[in-house]
């Protein structure tokens, strides 16, 4: 057993290890993971489209854990990534016109903390239409609802409701 050195932090680690154990920096395959590089691989990925879309590669897809040079942004017209931002974006935090998010902005966002322009949907939903367990907007419906129209304080919201699902 020989010993090497981590690339990240620097510590002296045996050259059977998979990961150091100061920072947790992988050393080798451990078996687990995605990648274009087989299985085993984990570390960043990247993909972009040759297409663009109004200037922006029709697919952008950046992936990887923060000690790979912290989180790039996937920007196009479909973004993918930890951070993603794009006409169509998904990721932990997304900024779009559709957002599918861990914490979203957009137009019409998904998210558990949900920042919608025209609707959004979450754990914590803010639009003009907020659905989710504490919302606000002009029409809320959640656990805790705040909004000009909201199931308690306007009588047809509950019979628009009552027509949509035919109760």
């Amino acid at each position: 057993m020989a010993l090497t050195r981590c690339p990240e932090c620097g510590r002296d680690v045996s050259d059977q290890a998979r990961a150091c154990p100061g920072c947790g920096y992988p050393l080798r395959p451990s078996g687990f993971g995605l990648g274009s590089r087989g299985a085993g691989w984990y570390g960043p990925y990247e993909y972009k489209s040759s297409k663009t879309v109004f200037g922006l590669p029709l697919i952008h897809i950046v992936y990887g854990p923060a000690w790979a040079g912290g989180f790039k942004p996937a920007r196009g017209f479909i973004a993918i990534g930890n951070v993603a931002i794009g006409v169509f974006a998904i990721g932990g935090f997304a900024l779009g016109v559709f957002t599918l998010a861990g914490i979203g902005l957009g137009v019409f966002c998904l998210a558990g903390l949900a920042i919608g322009i025209a609707l959004g949907i979450g754990g914590i939903a803010t639009g003009y239409i907020a659905l989710g367990g504490i919302a606000v907007g002009v029409y809320a419906i959640g656990g805790l609802a705040v909004g000009s129209h909201t199931i308690w304080n306007d009588p047809q919201l509950i019979e628009s409701l009552k027509k949509i699902v035919k109760l």
